[in-house]
């Protein structure tokens, strides 16, 4: 059963052997898979997500880093330069659960099993002109004891429209003893930021934030990510020790309720059965199974057809 930990203030790790990059005409895209998914949300909940943070520019603050050997973060422009919101509002429930929709899939391109989800961590954050983090990895095995934990790292990126910066390229490298400066040839994958776009890739791969420009310097006009973490559950029994996930995606479903229920308000659910959007959209039955059989409107299945509100509100 997951469980809800409240989120700290969390920094990442900056380890001590990793340093800058190099180009390479190797393609690494079999030895570093990633998961990504346009249009992760909604244009409604797009512009939802941007009002929000923009509207609490006063409340983000300096990021920071965990330097080898020490328990806490601190501030180091020289390795990483860039402003952080740590509270999502109202809107952290909605990523969350989009999060956990897309996790199964993301698992299954990284080839790896199911894991004991304990909470996820989701934060803002604000590149402007000359921001940029220096080569890092997310899981260091160093204090907080949840860093070494962090599973899966995601990023989703958004901006006001028209794009008013350029550059903070996403790099990922790789390297037989992921100490890239030991590795003659650097193979490494690039990440151009695009408006809704979501990447997943495990927290133990070495990669970098390019430098951001932004000649006007508005914050407005930022290179805006909500990024952060699935932290895996710390095993507390004999058979977690041992490693063995269940085959079922019931610790998914369980992950889902879990979190869910901390949640002081009760919005409208965000995915409906098919016969409850068919009373909800005016449409038959048969009419929306068709739409989804023929990819032209999303939809889930975890037993049955389950449709998101949003979409059927953009018919």
């Amino acid at each position: 059963m997951a469980r809800n930990v409240p989120v700290r203030k969390k920094a990442s790790r900056k380890p001590s052997h990793v340093n800058g990059s190099q180009r390479s005409g190797r393609d690494a895209s079999k030895s570093l898979p990633l998961f990504v998914e346009r249009d992760f949300l909604t244009p409604r909940e797009l512009r939802a997500i941007t009002g929000y943070v923009l509207a609490h520019e006063p409340q983000f603050t300096d990021s920071a880093v965990i330097p080898e050997g020490l328990p806490e973060g601190k501030n180091d422009p020289e390795y990483r330069k860039s402003r952080v919101l740590y509270d999502l509002g109202e809107y952290r429930e909605l990523v969350q659960q989009r999060l956990l929709l897309v996790l199964p899939d993301a698992l299954k391109i990284f080839n790896r099993d199911p894991f004991d989800l304990s909470h996820i961590d989701i934060q803002v954050t604000a590149s402007n002109h000359g921001d940029f983090f220096k080569a890092h990895n997310d899981n260091g095995h160093a204090d907080p004891p949840d860093i070494p934990r962090r599973e899966i790292s995601f990023v989703h990126y958004f901006n006001v429209e028209p794009k008013a910066f350029s550059g903070g390229h996403l790099r990922f490298y790789d390297s037989a003893d992921g100490r890239i400066e030991n590795s003659p040839e650097r193979r490494m994958r690039t990440i151009i930021p695009s408006q809704n776009m979501l990447v997943l890739f495990p927290s133990s791969y070495v990669h970098e934030v390019l430098p951001v420009k932004c000649p006007s310097g508005k914050f407005a006009h930022s290179r805006f990510t909500t990024n952060g973490w699935f932290i895996r559950q710390e095993p507390t029994a004999p058979e977690a020790a041992d490693g063995e996930a269940g085959q079922d995606m019931s610790w998914l479903i369980d992950a889902v309720k879990s979190l869910t229920q901390q949640v002081s308000h009760s919005p409208q659910r965000l995915y409906i059965t098919l016969e409850e959007a068919a009373e909800f959209s005016g449409l038959s039955f048969e009419y929306l199974g068709q739409l989804i059989q023929g990819q032209q409107l999303k939809a889930v299945y975890d037993g049955g057809w389950k449709i998101r509100r949003a979409d059927l509100e953009n018919l």
